[in-house]
């Protein structure tokens, strides 16, 4: 049986997903672990503003997604970016592509 590039892909596409499942599995296992090891409350102080006393988990995954949104946020500016970028190549490619075109349908001319 010929393989096609098509199955190719799908396979090499089918092994990442098993991959980010497996991945997934073991970010949530530590995530697990952490919390059900660190419940001694504590309190969170900042400028001036204290928090009750809470498990030490539950700050610690606030920075943690305080973070990954911001990380996000920063990210979704920088794709927009860049797909503008991308559109205002594509259409300058486009004009490069139909002027290299026109100048190939161009007759040549000897003035032997």
């Amino acid at each position: 049986m010929q393989k096609t590039k098509y199955t190719t892909l799908v396979l090499k596409q089918g092994r990442m997903h098993w991959l980010n499942i497996v991945v997934m599995a073991l970010l949530t296992a530590f995530a697990i672990a952490f919390a059900v090891s660190n419940l001694s409350p504590v309190e969170v102080s900042f400028l001036g503003l204290k928090s009750k006393a809470v498990p030490l988990y539950i700050p610690v995954f606030i920075a943690f997604l305080l973070g990954f949104s911001g990380g996000m946020l920063s990210l979704s500016f920088s794709r927009r970016k860049h797909k503008r970028q991308i559109l205002n190549l594509s259409k300058e490619n486009a004009l490069l592509q139909q002027e290299v075109e026109n100048l190939r349908n161009i007759p040549l001319q000897d003035d032997v």
